[in-house]
């Protein structure tokens, strides 16, 4: 009697870890490794981060706007948070990345500017990347396998739009003065030349129109 008791406590347990495994395993299952095109997005999504990291911590030691100290430290800290999630996603544990040299022909102009022309050229900059960014998350979000890569790119669009909408502000504000910084935009955007799209309007036109 006493086996049979002992027997059937040892079944019920077993049955209660697998229950408690089946939902994990379950997940592993439907939660496929990342392809060569995630690890791709990854690595790139991490130079752009430390990119914007870069021109944020520039923007706290040069701009004496509260509005771009406000974008800059938000920028910052939620560039930083990303990174952390995203180097947990790749296996090989790739540290902090380089920024590409475009970002640092950026911070060469940015950091000859001062007062509203910095404002503005940093602005700029940022509403130039984050189009661009922007679009790779949300292709990310389309086409992504992987559940965590997924909910990762899901959290950080509705940021980066976010800081799409306060550098706009920036731009938008009554003392424009844009010709230094729209010498700025044209050196250091040697990427394409396709024009870029936000909203229907041309990128170019937001960034140096004359708000």
């Amino acid at each position: 009697m006493r086996t049979a008791h002992l027997f059937g406590f040892v079944l019920a347990s077993w049955v209660v870890v697998l229950l408690t495994l089946a939902p994990r395993l379950t997940r592993a299952a439907d939660n496929p490794p990342l392809s060569a095109e995630e690890q791709g997005f990854l690595i790139q999504a991490m130079s752009d981060n430390a990119a914007q990291i870069t021109m944020a911590k520039l923007a706290l030691q040069k701009s004496q706007n509260q509005k771009v100290i406000g974008l800059a430290n938000t920028v910052m800290h939620e560039r930083m948070d990303l990174d952390a999630n995203l180097v947990r996603l790749l296996a090989t544990g790739v540290g902090s990345m380089k920024p590409a040299a475009n970002n640092e022909a950026s911070m060469t102009s940015l950091q000859a500017l001062s007062g509203d022309a910095f404002d503005k050229s940093y602005a700029g900059l940022l509403v130039r990347d984050h189009n661009r960014i922007i679009s790779a998350y949300e292709c990310s979000k389309a086409n992504s396998t992987n559940l965590a890569l997924h909910n990762i790119v899901r959290k950080a669009v509705p940021e980066l739009q976010g800081n799409l909408m306060v550098a706009l502000t920036v731009l938008r504000s009554s003392d424009w003065a844009p010709a230094a910084h729209q010498q700025v935009l044209t050196a250091t955007d040697t990427r394409s030349s396709k024009a870029m799209m936000f909203m229907g309007e041309p990128l170019t036109s937001i960034v140096t129109a004359p708000w």
